[in-house]
């Protein structure tokens, strides 16, 4: 059974708690009010520490010792005071989540060892507070202790992230105490926070609220505020809850109107005057996802989407000024305040894949061992340099025994030194271990381990920086993403198809390194779209239909040739119409069987692509070439480029086509075999 994990999202007036078990979450209700939003307070009474409901209880009975949000303090770096005992923020946070965990512990019926707390965008790597949220974790008894920015947790709300394709921008507006604007990568488990920008505009609009309050009530509150002992302080609490609740309220009426205690007079609030309240709040909301999205060298047409998040996302003057300023929708969940709670559990469901798995032995690296006699010693000096071959026999070091005797370290078979796993003079032993890369000799008699073999009907492509690979259906109805070690889907996009029929598609390396998908139906359609932001480029249409199509990537044109031939005077050539895939504009029509020949540069495949027929490994060790047999058939070879001897060779497949490739670190040898129905891909491990 997997282990659980709990989520915990530590606002500063409400506290959001989510079980995670295996793909399963759920979130949790709060034992007091059976509420989904725990209130984030502490009280600390002669039995010891209340929090939640039962912190709200005690608080008119001994207000000062009671906190409003115990992470107000860690966020300050402060301590606080409480009638003379002093708490620091780690002390308050560390006491209100073993409650937390307790009453987890209880719903679920075991123990829970490991937990997510949810962090404030501007707690930054390096950023002491971080130390103290996983010293609080600690202190609760959790072995491992996990930290999500909110603003990422927020962009992977499953009710306000989903539909996003890998490598979507979003911009995340969490509306709390503070308010926070960040620009989020989503991918997936990798989902990261680009930029961020936090003003204090949800507590400055409280403030203006309050003083608000203070004034139309002059002659009824002042006097209640000012009263000696725990009813004053008491009376300021009171107040707090009281402009908070109706500026809520305000959300579904024009106006609202209530009383502070039963025997004061009534304060109206109006959206109008709440609306004037907030606009110096919102104009700087505004600034921030200006400034946020600039700084990150990102422009609006970039963005997938705007997210809404935080108790004030419901304020009815932040989402049309959002999407009047910025030009996009704005999702927002039905339960703004849930949504960082709700992505944060998704993150934490995705914890196995996060999992980091032991290095497979290498197809062309030893490890080469020696006992250290005695048991200990000292390395006198490598007698075989780094990169070095030697013969078998060879001594490729020698280390100084305990009693002062010096032996040689003896090569059992030919290899060549990699590196040097300690220095002349270090101590060594029991055992000494250095890496040897096989004899081509060796690498010939035995072939490297053959990890998986994918097929689509369609083509694959190897990214230029060769880190993946993409699957691509032959009618351009889906792109898939590929890892290469282990064939895992890492991204998926899924392009709105038009009513025609779908005719093709294929991917290439478009500007600036993009991918795009580049599909066309039976209507003479053309649609260029961004395969990570999921972002339709360019749409267009060629009246004549899409017969072979060929892309220049160097130039970002499509050159489509119409099915059969056309009349030219006395002959019948082919018409080829060349357009622009940036604009969709058309820049010339030709009729010339010849033209092909003469722009080898447009090609029905990316020429930008990984793969290639004759490529040599990173490390500039191996080549692996694709050649033609002479019955036809496509032959994988590999050689050790230093002796020229082949080492291995795998194929002999009746393919029209065939390309080799290796993963950037050197470790996969990989090789495509495409015919006309379906495309084949085969990686090793080397």
């Amino acid at each position: 059974m997997a282990e659980p994990i709990l989520v915990v999202d530590v606002g500063t007036s409400g506290t959001r708690v989510a079980l995670v078990v295996g793909d399963q979450s759920g979130l949790l209700r709060e034992p007091g009010s059976g509420a989904l939003i725990w209130p984030s307070s502490l009280c600390v009474d002669d039995a010891g520490y209340l929090v939640g409901t039962a912190a709200e209880r005690r608080k008119r009975a001994i207000p000062r010792r009671y906190i409003d949000g115990p992470r107000r303090a860690v966020d300050a770096q402060a301590s606080m005071w409480l009638e003379g005992r002093e708490i620091t923020g780690g002390e308050a946070l560390a006491a209100y989540l073993q409650a937390v965990c307790m009453e987890a512990r209880q719903q679920y019926g075991a123990e829970i060892h490991r937990v997510t707390l949810t962090t404030p965008a501007d707690y930054l790597n390096g950023d002491p507070r971080r130390d103290v949220l996983v010293a609080a974790g600690e202190a609760v008894g959790f072995a491992d202790v996990e930290l999500l920015s909110s603003s990422v947790a927020a962009a992977l709300d499953p009710e306000t992230g989903g539909g996003l394709p890998a490598g979507a921008l979003v911009l995340v507006c969490d509306l709390g105490a503070t308010w926070t604007v960040a620009l989020v990568q989503v991918r997936g488990n990798h989902t990261a926070q680009l930029v961020q920008q936090t003003t204090t505009a949800g507590r400055d609009l409280d403030a203006l609220l309050i003083n608000d309050l203070r004034a139309e009530g002059r002659a009824w509150l002042e006097p209640l505020l000012a009263a000696p002992g725990d009813a004053g302080l008491r009376a300021y609490y009171d107040a707090i809850d009281f402009v908070r609740r109706l500026k809520h309220q305000l959300t579904d009426a024009e106006e609202v109107a209530d009383h502070l205690t039963p025997i004061t007079p009534p304060y109206r609030l109006t959206r109008e005057w709440l609306t004037a309240f907030a606009d110096p709040a919102v104009r700087g909301l505004v600034a921030s996802c200006h400034a946020v999205v600039a700084e990150a060298g990102a422009t609006l047409a970039d963005l997938a989407t705007v997210v809404l998040t935080g108790g004030s996302a419901r304020l009815p003057m932040i989402e049309p000024a959002l999407r009047g300023a910025l030009g996009h929708h704005v999702r927002r969940a039905t339960d703004p305040e849930l949504a960082v709670a709700r992505g944060a559990a998704r993150w934490s469901v995705g914890a196995l894949s996060r999992a980091v798995p032991a290095e497979r032995p290498s197809w062309r690296v030893e490890p080469v061992s020696w006992d250290v006699p005695g048991g200990r010693g000292e390395l006198v000096r490598w007698l075989v340099a780094e990169g070095q071959p030697y013969p078998a026999g060879a001594v490729v070091a020698r280390v100084r025994a305990p009693d002062e005797r010096v032996f040689d370290l003896v090569a059992p078979q030919a290899g060549t030194l990699l590196a040097h796993r300690a220095a002349a003079g270090q101590p060594v032993g029991p055992v000494l271990v250095a890496a040897a890369a096989k004899s081509p000799k060796a690498l010939a008699e035995h072939p490297p381990p053959h990890l998986h073999r994918l097929e689509v009907a369609g083509s694959w492509l190897l990214t230029p920086d060769r880190l993946r690979l993409v699957e691509c259906d032959g009618t351009g109805r889906y792109v898939r993403v590929r890892g290469i070690a282990d064939g895992a889907l890492t991204a998926e996009f899924v392009p709105e198809q038009s009513t025609a029929a779908p005719l093709g598609g294929r991917v290439f390396v478009g500007p600036e390194g993009r991918l795009c998908l580049v599909a066309w139906d039976a209507e003479g359609w053309f649609s260029v779209w961004e395969v990570e932001t999921g972002k339709l480029v360019t749409r267009f249409r060629d009246p004549s239909g899409p017969g072979k199509v060929r892309i220049n990537e160097a130039e970002w044109r499509l050159a489509a040739e119409a099915e059969g031939k056309v009349a030219v005077g006395r002959y019948r050539r082919s018409t080829i119409t060349i357009w622009d895939l940036r604009t969709g504009g058309r820049i010339d029509k030709i009729s010339d069987d010849a033209w092909t020949r003469r722009h080898p540069d447009y090609s029905g495949r990316s020429k930008a692509q990984g793969f290639g027929t004759t490529i040599a490994s990173p490390d500039g060790q191996l080549r692996a070439a694709m050649l033609e047999s002479s019955d036809g058939s496509a032959v994988l070879l590999l050689h050790d480029i230093a002796t020229e001897q082949e080492v291995f060779r795998a194929g002999e497949r009746p393919n029209l086509r065939a390309l080799a490739g290796f993963s950037a670190d050197g470790r996969h040898l990989l090789a495509t075999w495409e015919s006309e129905d379906r495309s084949l891909v085969d990686v090793w491990h080397i």
